[in-house]
């Protein structure tokens, strides 16, 4: 879609988990949306902290509530998830990687504490 904040840039990943969502709309069904990734552009595109009304910021949302961008693949569509040898509660939404010491599950959410890498490759 020529976003620069779109997609990977590179085989490093880590930072383009997107996560998209679906609603129910009578009359038409499920419908995909990604709040996420209009989000990221109003947030990353140049100059950064575009106003809603930017016309790129609307086109992103225009191609963005009835489907998602399509470079990206589901891992699951799972909610309340039972880790296995967790001694934790279910993970409410799997996105991002978790972890657990013997003190308890670290937070996935606290990037200060909590660094992953994640890469990728093209296989033929």
């Amino acid at each position: 879609m020529g976003y620069k904040s779109l997609g990977a840039s590179s085989e490093k990943v880590t930072k383009s988990q997107p996560c998209g969502a679906e609603v129910y709309l009578a009359g038409f069904g499920w419908v995909p949306v990604d709040p996420a990734d209009v989000r990221k552009v109003v947030l990353e595109e140049p100059p950064g902290n575009r106003p809603l009304d930017d016309d790129m910021v609307k086109k992103a949302r225009a191609r963005l509530f009835g489907s998602w961008e399509m470079n990206w693949m589901a891992f699951n569509l799972a909610h309340d998830v039972a880790l296995p040898g967790s001694s934790g509660p279910p993970v409410a939404f799997f996105m991002y990687p978790q972890a657990e010491t013997a003190d308890g599950r670290l937070d996935s959410l606290d990037p200060d504490n909590f660094t992953y890498e994640i890469t990728s490759k093209e296989s033929t």
